[in-house]
């Protein structure tokens, strides 16, 4: 099993995360494999940055019993600068496999990574495209113009939906390609953290016709919890309506795998309104209490890790199998247990009645 969407914080954040914990819990989880996000402070948007978290992860999973078989890639963050994509593309060309990808904030977040306007945007597309970059982009897909934060409400956490509509990632999902296509880019592009069917079906009606690979996710907070569940998440939680036909979208392969977005907090930051949730205990936990019953074999064990290695092309003997990873071997009291590394657990209610 691979999660390819993690933020294991340390540095400046460990209060929130250590990778050192990050790893044990999911080694614990089953998984052979976590892709870590390059939005860590300080941002990994240099070669030297990236080779300094590189030997940092290195000393934590040897500290480990037993999680130390894990495998640790890492994310290269593209900022509005040219010189800086050219730079960090090469930089993932030449540490590959550890550095398994490039991450496009289409939007505001830390380190300078915010690539907000379309123009800028426009400009990364086509350095990349100009660079000969054949990799994958992991992009967060929302129009900064369309969305309207005077909508939210402090008291009422569920109006984060309405502050960050849906309409803002449909139309960012539209440019992201259009502009990908525009530049003449080769490479995979990957819309993380899918929220709506409609933004799904997109992903799988225009796939097949673009000269690049697209892919798209979703992940557990978006597949078992709604805006009522009044947890703040970027991208936000929806209705039930989209829920439940999110779910459809991955069992039918218009999203292509699970990703859990594990982003902790402290219970001081989430009582203030950080937005991200600890996503690792709940990534086995759907795989095993709803993506299981839903797929064939050969479809779990493709949403779980084997489209990932196939898109990230990881080479064959990279990953070491985790025993943990078997079909019996985790069940509620696990993920209980892995659930209370965290001061926050999104699943400690009852899940949604349709699922």
């Amino acid at each position: 099993m691979i999660d390819p969407h993690v933020h294991l914080r340390d540095w400046a954040q460990s209060q929130k995360e250590t990778l050192a914990h990050g790893f044990s819990v999911a080694w614990r989880a089953g998984l052979s494999a976590v892709f870590e996000m390059p939005n860590t402070d300080p941002a990994m948007t240099s070669r030297e940055t990236l080779q300094r978290r590189i030997a940092d992860a290195d000393r934590a999973l040897e500290s480990l019993d037993g999680a130390g078989g894990l495998f640790h890639g890492i994310y290269g963050g593209i900022t509005a600068d040219p010189d800086q994509v050219r730079h960090i593309a090469a930089a993932r060309d030449e540490l590959f496999p550890r550095v398994v990808g490039l991450k496009l904030f289409a939007g505001h977040s830390t380190g300078r990574m915010g690539v907000v306007t379309v123009a800028e945007q426009d400009l990364v597309w086509k350095t990349l495209a100009g660079a000969g970059y054949r990799g994958v982009v992991t992009v967060h897909a929302e129009r900064e113009d369309l969305l309207e934060p005077e909508r939210f409400s402090r008291d009422r956490p569920e109006t984060w939906s309405d502050a960050r509509p849906g309409l803002a990632e449909i139309a960012s999902v539209q440019t992201q390609i259009a502009l990908a296509e525009a530049a003449g880019y080769r490479g995979t592009l990957h819309i993380a953290h899918v929220t709506l069917p409609e933004t799904a079906r997109i992903i799988a009606a225009e796939g097949p016709g673009l000269p690049f690979r697209l892919t798209g996710a979703a992940t557990p907070h978006h597949l078992m919890l709604t805006r009522e569940d009044r947890q703040i998440v970027n991208p936000p939680l929806r209705s039930e309506k989209s829920r439940s036909e999110l779910v459809q979208s991955l069992v039918r392969g218009d999203l292509a795998w699970l990703e859990s977005d594990h982003a902790p907090h402290t219970a001081r930051d989430k009582a203030e309104g950080a937005a991200g949730l600890p996503g690792i205990p709940g990534f086995r936990r759907v795989a095993e209490e709803l993506l299981r019953g839903l797929v064939s074999p050969e479809r779990f064990e493709a949403i779980t890790g084997g489209t990932v290695r196939e898109v990230f092309d990881l080479p064959r003997d990279l990953l070491r199998p985790n025993p943990l990873a078997r079909e019996g071997a985790f069940g509620a009291a696990e993920y209980r247990e892995l659930a209370r590394e965290y001061p926050l657990d999104p699943y400690s209610g009852p899940w949604c009645a349709s699922c």
